[in-house]
């Protein structure tokens, strides 16, 4: 199979990868990195990476950092070779955890900041009520959240799954 027939075939796996990255902010080539390792049958080293997708080096490596900070790309080594391959994680309890993290991360960024914003404005002691209660009020949503992750984080996606099943009927 030609470079051209494997474009046709992984351009709506590509596309979608796309435009998730797209919808968090990051750019098309994370979303082509991504849906190019999803297709891959074996890891691909940073060269194959760059001949694929027609990248830089610089803009492969720099997204596969990307990648694999965010839990959906991993780095193995093959043997034999002492260039660093990769491959897209696909197990769904890792991509679960990974997809968790981030978000975790961000409800103890969000979290952090409201402490610290309450504490700013009583220490001016020229912040409104209103403003306060707001501050109350996201902070009860995000805890909320926070503690439905670590419940999330309890369980493998069957078991979730099954749990839910069982209880909506």
């Amino acid at each position: 199979m030609n470079k051209g027939e494997r474009d046709l075939l992984k351009r709506h796996i590509v596309e979608a990868c796309v435009k998730g990255a797209n919808s968090k902010g990051y750019g098309d080539a994370v979303g082509v990195l991504r849906g190019t390792l999803f297709l891959s049958s074996e890891p691909m080293s940073m060269d194959q990476l760059v001949e694929e997708t027609g990248y830089s080096k610089s803009t492969v490596s720099f997204n596969m950092s990307l990648l694999e900070n965010l839990g959906l790309a991993r780095r193995v080594v093959t043997p034999g070779d002492k260039r660093y391959h990769y491959v897209a994680v696909t197990e769904h309890n890792s991509m679960k955890k990974a997809m968790l993290a981030n978000v975790k991360n961000e409800v103890q960024l969000i979290l952090t900041a409201l402490d610290m914003t309450e504490k700013d404005l009583m220490a001016s002691k020229s912040g409104s009520e209103a403003l306060i209660d707001r501050i109350s009020n996201i902070r009860h949503f995000y805890k909320q959240t926070d503690r439905l992750l670590e419940l999330v984080s309890r369980y493998t996606t069957d078991e979730l799954i099954e749990l839910l099943e069982s209880e909506c009927g």
